[in-house]
């Protein structure tokens, strides 16, 4: 995060939940960016988040790879306290996989590893795989 990112770590405001949700669902990408940035911040000092998981989640279907380190990380968090909704984000989890570039192959498989859901460390195998047979090819 840059030095002006500060902002996110301002005081809670009351309403400050269903104010996030609404940014979380906008159609414009840079607020819902801006609104991961906060849940984390929020996250970070130890604010309950987990009610915006769902909204959270639908955030990762993204190109923008800071957001989806971010939701990444949010998940990382709160998959253990959610496991029923931690499954929503398997399909892109896999879709992320498979991406052309390697940092986000990377970063799926890594975040998937790092999901203490059994359910989530089943779906691990094959990206795993995929992403160990791409690296080994590449090194051959």
């Amino acid at each position: 995060m840059s030095g002006h990112d500060s902002k996110y770590f301002s005081t809670t405001k009351k309403g400050e939940i269903p104010e996030l949700k609404e940014e979380l669902n906008s159609q414009y990408k840079d607020k819902r960016k801006d609104a991961v940035k906060k849940v984390i911040a929020a996250m970070t000092v130890g604010k309950d988040v987990s009610s915006l998981f769902t909204d959270v989640v639908n955030c990762m279907q993204t190109e923008n790879l800071e957001l989806k380190k971010l939701v990444y990380l949010y998940l990382i968090n709160y998959a253990k306290s959610q496991p029923d909704l931690a499954i929503l984000a398997v399909n892109t989890f896999v879709k992320d996989s498979q991406d052309p570039n390697p940092l986000i192959r990377a970063l799926a498989v890594r975040t998937m590893g790092c999901i203490r859901v059994d359910k989530i460390t089943e779906y691990l195998c094959d990206p795993l795989q995929r992403c160990l047979k791409q690296c080994c090819t590449f090194f051959s």
